[in-house]
């Protein structure tokens, strides 16, 4: 039997489902949870009578209180925190008491009253009618509702400028005592805001709309743009937002670290105004050049070659279909890099970013720096090898108890050979448009010391792009940009590296007197028992300076022949000039005794001066007829063909002479002998067609096809073209009614691709031409002497062509809560066949350079993943935050190379094995007696001993030869990936980025790692080195110069993976209450931190920053530093 209760829930519940069908998803959870209960409204009287609370609070806040509140009972709080300050400190102990007194006594003399619905208490303001402020308030009224007439509930209503406002009720209406002539600000999560003037009226309507921006980014393509949401290829995009604008980059590629998928960029080098920056798409996918393209402003060039803080957007276009209209450079994928312009009727606005920042060495070798330690171990090592030691103990005894630094150092020489930086960077920018004409201009310069001694960077530039409308039909424009550089180092870095290697704590950096020091362990007649090897000579040795000179200029036009066809044409030019000119002087290092000795190898070639001058330039023309037209309003078709004429050449110079009459001259034509002269110059013409034609049909079903015919000078007549097509589609089933009704998705949509691409960026530009080389050093004998001379240095194969790489992509883009959690994830097989490669060829055939051939192959499959939540709100006063996670795994494989018969070498390329894999010997063990060693090694010519490394003996027939080598990992990263967040609140701004990299391996073997009589830098791990007494230990004995441990083996061979905090900054925006004060729009200030630390997945890592070429063993690179900076930034 159904009672009258019964009947009444039934009612009510059949009420809610009539309500909540009305109402959109993200409010339905609200609705639920305040209604939930209504069927019970019987019982609601009765509950806050009938519940009993007991609480206990000293100087606790409200907002304590009131969780004590819900954890005791059924009840829940709701209230506008902007006008309750629940932040009060309150003491209150009540026994016994329903909730109604307790909240009586809680917000006795305030302005807080109440209202019980159910089990839902919601807080609010009394309305003080006396309050003669207010007087000349008036009462507004007033429902927000959505794009589809539905009521917001809890939608924030305030007063423009004050803390004064309300929440929405169920039905989405308001009051509100607001100021005459006031505006409110009406938002909600996942809407617009809104601004809306009150005037007059007493009642208001607002209707919000859903805040699309994501469904409506838009997306700079190959010759164009498109909506995010209707890209069929796999790109993925950069805004340069406030975060990447303030870091302290010197190198625009920077920017792309740690967040797009599939892009690896690896910071290679710290050396001022050359980062080394090496960027990879999708991995390597050919043996010769595998660096993307790159398009700056629809032409291309260098990353180099542009501001960071000029670029408003960077696009990454990875898969073959979107790539495909670059064609014959874009098998390595393209960057489309976008700079900021001005915009029609803007005002005349003004920004200034400024910082400076300090430096310093991060990771580093960590050596030995005790002398008497250092000699001991060295001892124990000479002793090891069967030699007699080489410091006497009374030495090692004076060094170990000497005070005297001077007599008896114990050098840190990193510490001494690496100081901290300045670094500081300027920008100022205007931007202003009118009805016609558009501006943006800016100067930028940049200085940064190097934190090794003796070297610096300087650079200097200027952009201005202007747009102008003629009438209706024709639009003008012009690029213009011009950077220079100024750089100096030591005349021989490579040499400062070298010396690190060998240089020894009982080596002083100075002597008392201020000279440069040298070895200080003497023999008993005060001869150096050691080479001299002071790092510092090197670093004050002449100078190496760089002067480089980049100009580009563009012009351009758009003709408008009718609403949906256009023409566009640009011609650009740019050119750059580099000059380095070097110089070397003679300088010596002193004892504490006073005798003079310079450095081991030092200026081997005596006193040399140099110059060498490279310019380029690179002339394009390009036109494009542009077509887009919607019909019926269901089908949309746009269609680009365009035709491209590129032109670019290369000169060099290069003039050296020695032997100056005497010391401080140090032009080239001061030199007495030693002549040497070289100079080319070499050229590429390229001839392109290309088009595009996309389809959509209501937005759900989306095709694309791209298609480009390329025409190299770099090959033979009849193999100069290539035809380098690409297909993509894509479904947005968000767009589908059986998918919209489930209310989940903001943006569901599957997409494909297939293409192909060429490539031909290899050495030399008429590969297939026998050509006479004036880069032949003193080839030629001229009077009875060798002098500079011209001739035949390569042979050619004439029937080389392009390399193509096909790409299959397949990929999902998902959008959940209004586009705030965005989830894109890809899946890729790349192929490239016909590589050219240079196999090796007979000595018989001379000192010749092997021919290009078109002999390889090689794949790359992967998988990408990107995960991005944002809910950054645009009001300063509330929390907002966003995070990212992007992943990438790529499998890298050599398909074809000399039918797999290549020659062994470390860094291995055969068939079957991923590019350039270590390759040697697997070291099992040490040998803990001779026995062992003899027994293992029976049939070895060369026995080794106990406390030598024991390898794998593959074939088990007694002896080490090549059969027993194998591959000992991949130097290539299998995984990428990047994980930044951002923290927004009261101006306040906290964002993070780490970058890391997995499954990645690198040889670390080198003159400072290894036991070394003439680079006799110990690092610390030789402090754990095998003995009998430490037999544990996984490092083989002390000796110096083994042959047999320095086989290229597993034992250096080390996991690189790492986890970097590449990025973290603290900004500050002050509220407009201060900079309306100063007259300003805008005024912030940020900290910022670079490469702060790395977690390394593995210990043991030997050298500097994980972050390298992992293509050597990284001993000879500058060290990339540490970098702290404090900015600020100005509007006007």
């Amino acid at each position: 039997m159904i009672n009258n209760l019964s009947i009444q829930h039934i009612r009510v519940v059949k009420f809610l489902f009539a309500i909540l069908k009305k109402i959109p998803l993200r409010m339905k959870l609200m609705v639920f949870m305040l209604f939930l209960s209504v069927g019970l409204l019987r019982a609601t009287s009765t509950y806050g009578q009938i519940t009993s609370l007991t609480l206990e609070a000293r100087n606790e806040t409200v907002q304590q209180v009131l969780d004590k509140i819900e954890a005791q009972s059924e009840f829940s709080f709701f209230y506008n925190n902007k006008q309750v300050n629940v932040d009060r400190l309150v003491s209150i102990n009540t026994k016994n008491q329903n909730v109604f007194s307790i909240l009586n006594k809680l917000f006795d003399g305030t302005d807080v009253t109440y209202k019980v619905l159910d089990k839902s208490i919601i807080l609010s303001i009394k309305e003080d009618k006396g309050n003669t402020s207010l007087q000349e308030d008036k009462k507004v009224s007033g429902i927000v509702l959505d794009e589809k007439g539905e009521p917001v509930i809890g939608a924030n209503v305030m007063v423009k400028g004050t803390t004064n406002g309300t929440v929405t009720d169920m039905d989405g209406k308001f009051v509100l005592s607001v100021p005459q002539k006031a505006s409110l600000v009406i938002s909600y999560i996942g809407y617009m805001d809104r601004t809306v003037l009150v005037g007059d009226s007493s009642e208001i309507s607002v209707r919000l709309s859903e805040n699309t921006q994501a469904l409506e980014e838009v997306v700079v393509v190959g010759y164009g743009t498109q909506k995010k949401v209707n890209l069929t290829g796999s790109v993925s995009s950069v805004k340069f937002d406030e975060e990447l604008a303030n870091r302290p980059i010197t190198d625009a590629s920077q920017a792309l670290s740690g967040k797009v998928s599939g892009v690896w960029i690896s910071q290679n080098s710290g050396k001022p105004g050359d980062d080394g920056a090496q960027l990879r798409v999708r991995g390597w996918g050919t043996l010769n050049n595998t660096d993307p393209l790159v398009i700056i402003d629809g032409v291309e060039g260098e990353f180099s070659q542009v501001n960071p803080n000029d670029i408003e957007s960077i696009s990454v276009l990875k898969d073959a279909a979107s790539a495909a209209i670059y064609g014959s450079k874009a098998a390595n994928g393209v960057i489309l890099v976008t700079t900021k312009t001005g915009n029609n009727n803007e005002k005349t606005s003004v920004e200034l970013n400024s910082y400076i920042g300090t430096q310093w060495l991060g990771d580093h070798y960590d050596l030995v720096a005790n002398s008497a330690e250092h000699m001991t171990m060295a001892n124990q090592a000479m002793t090891n090898n069967g030699s007699s030691k080489l410091f006497p103990e009374t030495l090692i005894a004076n060094f170990a108890n000497g005070m005297d630094s001077y007599k008896y150092p114990n050098t840190d020489w990193y510490d001494a050979s690496f100081e901290n930086a300045l670094i500081t960077g300027h920008n100022l920018s205007i931007r202003s448009g009118t009805e016609k004409l558009s501006a943006f201009t800016s100067l930028s310069y940049l200085k940064q010391d190097g934190i090794m001694i003796g070297s610096d960077a300087a650079r200097y530039g200027i952009r201005s792009n202007l747009d102008y409308k003629v009438n209706s039909w024709l639009k003008i424009g012009g690029r213009f940009s011009y950077t220079k550089r100024k750089a100096k180092e030591p005349f021989n870095l490579e040499a400062v590296h070298r010396q690190i290697s060998g240089a020894t704590p009982f080596i002083a950096p100075y002597t008392a007197d201020g000279r440069f020091g040298s070895v200080q362990a003497l023999d008993e007649d005060g001869l150096m028992l050691y080479s001299l090897y002071n790092p510092l000579i090197h670093l004050a040795n002449g100078a190496s300076t760089t002067d480089s000179d980049y100009l580009s200029l563009d012009a351009h036009a758009t003709i408008s022949f009718m609403k949906d066809l256009n023409l566009q044409i640009v011609w650009a030019s740019n050119g750059s000039w580099k000059e380095t000119d070097r110089y070397n002087e003679t300088i010596y290092g002193y004892t504490d005794t006073g005798i003079e000795m310079q450095t081991k190898a030092y200026n081997k070639d005596g006193i040399v001066m140099s110059r060498k001058q490279i310019s380029t330039m690179r002339n394009n023309f390009q036109a494009t007829l542009n077509y887009s037209k919607r019909f019926v309003d269901k089908h949309y078709v746009a269609a680009v063909l365009g035709t491209q004429l590129e032109n670019y050449s290369i000169k060099n110079v290069f003039a050296r002479r020695t032997d100056p009459p005497k010391e401080g001259l140090t032009q080239v034509d001061s030199g007495t002998g030693g002549v040497q002269g070289e100079g080319n110059f070499e050229g590429l013409k390229m001839v392109s067609y290309f088009g595009r034609l996309n389809y959509s049909f209501a937005d759900k079903y989306l095709f694309e096809m791209n298609l480009r015919a390329d025409a190299s000078s770099r090959f033979k007549r009849g193999n100069r073209w290539g035809v380098f097509p690409g297909f993509s589609a894509g479904w947005r089933l968000s767009e589908e009614a059986f998918i919209k009704n489930l209310n989940l998705f903001s943006n569901l949509k599957l997409r494909a691709s297939w293409g192909q691409l060429g490539n031909q960026t290899i050495e030399g530009y008429w590969p297939y031409l026998t050509v006479i080389d004036q880069s032949y050093d003193l080839s030629y004998n001229y009077g009875g002497s060798l002098a500079p001379g011209a001739a035949v240095t390569a042979l050619v194969d004439e029937n080389i062509t392009w390399e193509t790489t096909s790409s299959l992509d397949i990929g999902v883009d998902l959008g959940f809560l209004n586009s705030r959690l965005n989830i894109e994830a890809d899946y890729f097989n790349k192929k490239t066949t016909d590589i050219i490669v240079q196999l090796p060829i007979p000595n018989v055939l001379g000192d010749k350079t092997a021919p290009f051939e078109n002999v390889g192959e090689m794949k790359n499959n992967g998988f990408e993943l990107v995960v991005n939540y944002d809910n950054l709100e645009t009001s300063r006063d509330r929390l907002g935050f966003n995070v990212g996670f992007n992943f990438t795994y790529i499998d890298n494989k050599v398909t074809k190379f000399q039918d797999g018969d290549s020659p062994d070498q470390l860094y291995l390329v055969r068939e079957g094995y991923p590019y350039k894999a270590l390759y040697g010997y697997k070291a099992i063990g040490i040998y803990q007696s001779d026995e062992e060693a003899a027994q293992h090694m029976q049939n070895n010519g060369f026995k080794p001993q106990m406390g030598n490394l024991k390898y794998e003996d593959v074939n088990n027939d007694g002896k080490l030869d090549y059969q027993d080598k194998q591959v000992l990992g991949n130097t290539i990263p299998k995984i990428t990936y990047g994980i930044s967040a951002g923290l927004r609140y009261k101006g306040f701004d906290l964002n993070v980025l780490f970058q890391g990299l997995g499954k990645a391996n690198v040889f670390i073997q080198d003159d400072i790692t290894r036991m070394s009589y003439e680079w006799m830098a110990i690092p610390t791990f030789w402090r754990d080195a095998w003995t009998p007494e430490n037999s544990d230990s996984k490092i083989p004995m002390l000796r110096f110069d083994s042959s047999w441990d320095n086989y290229q083996s597993s034992f250096w061979t080390h996991r690189i993976d790492f986890l970097k905090l590449k990025n973290i900054q603290l900004g500050y925006a002050f509220p407009e209450s201060i900079t309306s004060k100063l007259k300003i729009q805008r005024l912030y200030v940020y900290a910022n931190a670079q490469n702060l630390f790395t977690i390394m997945l593995r210990k043991g890592y030997e050298g500097y920053d994980p972050e390298r070429n992992t293509f050597d063993t990284g001993a000879y690179s500058y060290p990339t530093p540490r970098i702290f900076t404090f900015g600020i930034n100005l509007n006007f």
